[in-house]
Protein backbone atom coordinates (compact mmCIF):
# COMPACT_ATOMS: atom_id res chain seq x y z
CA UNK A 1 0.00 0.00 0.00
CA UNK A 2 1.34 3.52 -0.81
CA UNK A 3 1.92 6.01 1.85
CA UNK A 4 0.72 8.99 1.51
CA UNK A 5 1.94 12.88 2.94
CA UNK A 6 -1.30 12.40 4.97
CA UNK A 7 -0.78 9.46 6.86
CA UNK A 8 3.15 10.69 7.80
CA UNK A 9 1.14 13.92 9.38
CA UNK A 10 -1.64 11.33 10.91
CA UNK A 11 1.52 9.10 12.79
CA UNK A 12 3.36 12.65 13.58
CA UNK A 13 0.21 14.03 14.80
CA UNK A 14 -0.74 11.10 16.74
CA UNK A 15 2.87 11.00 18.40
CA UNK A 16 3.04 14.75 19.23
CA UNK A 17 -0.62 13.80 21.27
CA UNK A 18 1.12 11.50 23.14
CA UNK A 19 4.28 13.02 23.89
CA UNK A 20 2.16 15.61 25.44
CA UNK A 21 -1.19 14.07 27.12
CA UNK A 22 -1.52 14.52 30.61
CA UNK A 23 -0.93 11.00 31.87
CA UNK A 24 2.70 11.32 30.15
CA UNK A 25 3.67 14.78 30.64
CA UNK A 26 1.90 15.84 34.22
CA UNK A 27 3.33 18.18 36.03
CA UNK A 28 1.89 20.15 39.33
CA UNK A 29 3.00 23.48 40.90
CA UNK A 30 1.45 25.32 43.65
CA UNK A 31 2.72 28.74 44.62
CA UNK A 32 1.04 29.94 47.98
CA UNK A 33 -0.91 32.86 47.49
CA UNK A 34 1.63 35.98 48.92
CA UNK A 35 1.25 39.97 49.60
CA UNK A 36 4.10 42.04 49.94
CA UNK A 37 4.66 45.43 51.15
CA UNK A 38 6.50 47.73 52.99
CA UNK A 39 6.68 50.62 54.96
CA UNK A 40 9.54 53.12 56.37
CA UNK A 41 11.48 50.42 58.47
CA UNK A 42 10.81 46.94 56.95
CA UNK A 43 9.20 44.74 54.13
CA UNK A 44 6.45 42.35 55.51
CA UNK A 45 6.02 39.26 53.38
CA UNK A 46 2.38 37.42 53.88
CA UNK A 47 1.88 33.94 52.45
CA UNK A 48 -1.12 31.43 53.28
CA UNK A 49 0.51 28.19 53.89
CA UNK A 50 -2.24 26.03 54.95
CA UNK A 51 -2.04 22.80 56.21
CA UNK A 52 1.88 22.64 56.51
CA UNK A 53 3.63 22.47 60.12
CA UNK A 54 6.27 25.14 60.47
CA UNK A 55 8.88 22.03 61.10
CA UNK A 56 8.27 21.66 57.23
CA UNK A 57 8.90 25.45 55.83
CA UNK A 58 12.39 26.46 54.95
CA UNK A 59 12.98 30.17 54.70
CA UNK A 60 16.56 31.07 53.33
CA UNK A 61 17.90 34.93 52.87
CA UNK A 62 20.74 35.22 50.43
CA UNK A 63 21.91 38.24 48.00
CA UNK A 64 18.39 40.08 48.79
CA UNK A 65 16.33 37.13 48.22
CA UNK A 66 14.49 35.83 50.24
CA UNK A 67 13.48 31.54 49.54
CA UNK A 68 10.19 29.93 51.53
CA UNK A 69 10.40 26.50 50.58
CA UNK A 70 7.35 24.18 52.23
CA UNK A 71 7.43 20.10 52.25
CA UNK A 72 3.53 19.21 52.54
CA UNK A 73 3.75 16.00 54.39
CA UNK A 74 -0.52 15.91 54.60
CA UNK A 75 -0.78 13.10 52.12
CA UNK A 76 -2.79 10.25 53.02
CA UNK A 77 -3.40 7.53 50.50
CA UNK A 78 -5.60 5.55 53.12
CA UNK A 79 -8.78 7.88 52.83
CA UNK A 80 -11.45 8.17 49.54
CA UNK A 81 -12.02 11.53 49.06
CA UNK A 82 -15.54 13.15 47.08
CA UNK A 83 -14.03 16.31 46.75
CA UNK A 84 -10.04 17.27 46.84
CA UNK A 85 -8.77 21.09 46.12
CA UNK A 86 -5.99 21.52 48.14
CA UNK A 87 -2.94 20.54 46.79
CA UNK A 88 -0.44 18.24 48.42
CA UNK A 89 2.87 19.42 46.88
CA UNK A 90 5.61 20.96 47.75
CA UNK A 91 6.37 24.87 46.61
CA UNK A 92 9.46 27.31 46.48
CA UNK A 93 8.85 30.79 46.24
CA UNK A 94 11.97 33.43 45.86
CA UNK A 95 11.79 37.30 46.33
CA UNK A 96 13.94 39.69 45.45
CA UNK A 97 13.76 42.20 47.45
CA UNK A 98 14.98 46.43 46.23
CA UNK A 99 17.19 47.73 49.27
CA UNK A 100 19.25 46.28 51.42
CA UNK A 101 18.58 44.22 54.36
CA UNK A 102 19.25 43.77 57.86
CA UNK A 103 18.96 40.13 57.60
CA UNK A 104 20.21 39.59 61.66
CA UNK A 105 16.96 40.79 62.72
CA UNK A 106 14.23 38.89 60.22
CA UNK A 107 11.45 37.77 62.02
CA UNK A 108 9.19 34.76 61.03
CA UNK A 109 5.76 33.31 62.38
CA UNK A 110 3.03 30.61 61.45
CA UNK A 111 0.14 31.14 63.09
CA UNK A 112 -3.41 29.20 61.86
CA UNK A 113 -1.90 28.84 57.84
CA UNK A 114 -0.46 32.14 57.56
CA UNK A 115 3.04 32.93 57.30
CA UNK A 116 4.13 36.30 58.24
CA UNK A 117 7.85 37.41 57.67
CA UNK A 118 8.93 40.91 59.15
CA UNK A 119 12.06 41.83 57.07
CA UNK A 120 13.47 45.35 58.32
CA UNK A 121 15.60 47.63 56.02
CA UNK A 122 19.28 48.28 56.81
CA UNK A 123 19.76 51.22 59.15
CA UNK A 124 21.93 52.76 56.59
CA UNK A 125 19.45 53.06 53.92
CA UNK A 126 16.72 54.91 56.16
CA UNK A 127 16.09 58.44 55.76
CA UNK A 128 18.35 60.95 58.18
CA UNK A 129 16.39 63.74 59.09
CA UNK A 130 19.06 66.80 58.89
CA UNK A 131 18.88 69.79 61.65
CA UNK A 132 19.20 73.20 60.51
CA UNK A 133 21.46 76.04 62.30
Amino acid sequence: MLDTIFDDFYRFNKEFNRFFNPKYFKRETFWPETNIYENQNEYVIVSKIPGIKKENINITFRDNSIKIEGINTEKNDKVHYHIKERKEVNFERNFLLNEKIDSDNIQAELKKGILLLKIPKSPEIKPKTISIK
